[in-house]
């Protein structure tokens, strides 16, 4: 499998050599490129078109959320990742509704950079477990009066690992499934809940009581 390409976008040094040094010991990563600015980091994405690009949402010039927009309209083949410090519902929606594929928080000891980003990869959304309290905990102020179709126990267990960030890797670790059987209950979750994606059934399930 050839190594993912990867597009640094962070206007802090020491946090850009963070990253590096964290992804460039893996073969599954190769950096192709950084910036400090979204515009220069948005130029650095159409020129070179990594499969990933991780982006801070606070910028010297235009935001993290910015650059979503952009390459959501220009349609270009890479995967918004936000990595920031900075957790703010407003951020989040908009950052989610421009396509970002992942909203995780600067902090080493639980981000497990690698791992998330290889579920990016394969097509998933990944949050950081603050951001999935912080979507609930908005969602629960709005609840959703529709009935869903009941979800059966081993889907419920999943659908709750989802809500606490997991990836279908991990949470098939954790109850010992393979990564496509985990793959096939999450996608008979989305149907049932009538969700485009993770995020969705995550609001969804949040809305109707079942989270």
């Amino acid at each position: 499998m050839k190594p993912l390409r990867v597009v640094i976008i962070d206007d802090h040094w020491v946090v850009r050599k963070g990253i590096k040094s964290s992804l460039e010991d893996d073969d599954s990563f190769v950096i192709v490129g950084e910036s400090s600015s979204g515009e220069e980091g948005m130029a650095l994405i159409r020129n070179v078109q990594p499969n990933l690009a991780l982006v801070d949402v606070r910028l010297p010039d235009i935001s993290g959320a910015k650059i979503c927009q952009q390459v959501t309209e220009e349609g270009l083949p890479t995967a918004v990742v936000i990595l920031t410090a900075f957790l703010d519902w407003r951020l989040v929606q908009t950052c989610i509704y421009w396509g970002a594929r992942g909203y995780l928080l600067k902090d080493a000891e639980r981000l497990n950079l690698k791992q998330k980003l290889l579920a990016v990869s394969q097509g998933e959304i990944v949050l950081d477990p603050k951001v999935v309290s912080l979507l609930a905990n908005y969602v629960r102020e709005h609840p959703d009066p529709e009935n869903r179709e009941v979800l059966n126990a081993r889907e419920m267990e999943i659908l709750q690992l989802m809500s606490q960030g997991f990836s279908n890797k991990e949470i098939g670790e954790k109850i010992h499934f393979s990564q496509g059987t985990v793959k096939d209950y999450v996608h008979n979750i989305l149907l049932k809940l009538n969700a485009r994606n993770r995020v969705e059934a995550i609001l969804i399930a949040t809305k109707s009581g079942l989270l």
